[in-house]
């Protein structure tokens, strides 16, 4: 398996053989041909299964992550312990991901996003950071997500969207205001109703 730079993959993980570990990032390529040595690699937590996919340097991943197929995790990201990285998910640069947390396949999560702990994103949720791509300067608006959130299929969030404690965000919803803690969103444009009493619980992520 391509292992580069420095990486450090602690013990008893497998890692699959077209997994890309530590690979350089922008300012690290010019090194790939006579001084790999000086890449810095990425770290990869115990017991974690990473199957074909790439793990950029500078990443870290916790403990006990599992990983589908064809991930791709940018530079500068950390991600916890117990997570679930699903096939085709991308999780772009300098994001902060805390513990417990399930990725479904081809979600993506944009530079700078926040997330806490026991978050879920259902298949193919996108969240965003730029509102105007392309269009005309603009600075990007990073999403933030808190714990024991749950974003539905193919829900979209919008820039500098929170979604606050225990948000429930339904499947195709388009999210274009901060979501209370513990309500619900629903629609497009999203109608923000009270999250039903049977919702009103911690999600069970990792357990």
């Amino acid at each position: 398996m391509p292992i580069f730079g420095k990486s450090k993959v602690d013990k008893s993980c497998f890692i699959d053989s077209k997994a890309l570990i530590g690979y350089p990032h922008k300012n690290e390529l010019n090194l790939l041909e006579n001084k790999e040595d000086k890449i810095e690699g990425c770290e990869i937590g115990k017991n974690s299964e990473i199957r074909p996919g790439t793990i950029y340097s500078t990443a870290k991943i916790g403990e006990n992550t599992r990983t589908g197929h064809n991930f791709l995790i940018r530079e500068k990201t950390t991600i916890g312990n117990g997570c679930l990285v699903g096939t085709n998910v991308v999780i772009d640069d300098n994001c902060t991901i805390g513990n417990n947390c399930s990725f479904q396949t081809g979600a993506y999560i944009p530079t700078g996003t926040k997330i806490g702990n026991r978050v879920f994103l259902g298949p193919n949720s996108s969240l965003t950071n730029d509102k105007i791509p392309l269009r005309s300067e603009y600075n990007p608006e990073p999403i933030t997500i808190e714990d024991d959130v749950t974003v539905g299929s193919n829900a979209t969030i919008m820039p500098g969207i929170t979604l606050e404690e225990g948000a429930f965000v339904a499947g195709g919803a388009v999210v274009t205001k901060n979501v209370p803690a513990w309500h619900l969103a629903k629609g497009c444009p999203a109608i923000i109703s009270e999250l039903p009493d049977s919702l009103k619980k911690p999600n069970r992520l990792g357990k």
